[in-house]
């Protein structure tokens, strides 16, 4: 069995998310409690939420340094960190395995072919999502400016924080609604924190919970 390694902290609410589906979905499925040894490495969201594109070297460092404490891969439990991939899974020693490239196999599994995204406006106007899904031959679609600003300031002035707050759902479900009417055949929740706020009973769109697929990811490559 192989080591994950999560790059968490980025922030707490959602690496606890990654760490609690992991080992409660290998009980379900082995009913034993020897599942994957996990390690997190902690890092300061500060760094990522204010340098965003030159944040790559703290980045790579932070995954070498899951690499000589044992893990054999690497999962980072936040997508706008998923900014600097590119610059930096290529040169790790170990993979990071890409949250936005198990989402969009995860929708065409599902037959999709135009999807919404939702995340930080870094998420939504960043271009790696984008990438993954042009090469799965899928569309991606993003709420318009003032939707993206909404969403934005829900992530980071309640759900980072651990706030849940039932007026900011409906705002986010009457998001989501517009872009169901633009023809979006599900809905990304591209944050990792916004699982918390939105479950796929509160929509009639198909919802891809980016935590929950790439948790699963993480699972399935350690057991395989």
């Amino acid at each position: 069995m192989k080591t994950i390694g999560i790059l968490g902290g980025l922030g707490p609410e959602s690496t606890a998310a990654y760490y609690n589906y992991i080992t409660r979905k290998y009980y379900e499925l082995k009913h034993d409690y020897a599942y994957p040894q996990i390690i997190i490495n902690s890092l300061s969201f500060k760094p990522v939420i204010d340098e965003k594109y030159t944040c790559a070297p703290m980045v790579a460092q932070a995954v070498q340094a899951l690499a000589r404490a044992g893990a054999d891969f690497v999962v980072a439990a936040c997508n706008s960190i998923h900014v600097v991939y590119d610059q930096v899974a290529p040169k790790a020693s170990i993979p990071w395995v890409s949250i936005m490239s198990a989402v969009a196999e995860k929708a065409k599994a599902q037959g999709m072919r135009k999807v919404a995204l939702l995340g930080t406006i870094f998420t939504m106007q960043g271009s790696f999502y984008r990438n993954a899904f042009d090469a799965c031959q899928l569309d991606l679609i993003t709420p318009d400016a003032d939707d993206q600003r909404q969403v934005n300031r829900i992530i980071y002035d309640e759900l980072v924080l651990g706030v849940v707050r039932p007026e900011s759902r409906e705002v986010v479900l009457g998001i989501i609604d517009k872009l169901g009417k633009a023809g979006a055949q599900g809905v990304i929740l591209g944050c990792t924190e916004l699982p918390f706020l939105i479950q796929s009973e509160h929509t009639n769109l198909p919802v891809l919970d980016s935590t929950v697929i790439h948790a699963q990811k993480a699972l399935d490559l350690a057991i395989a």
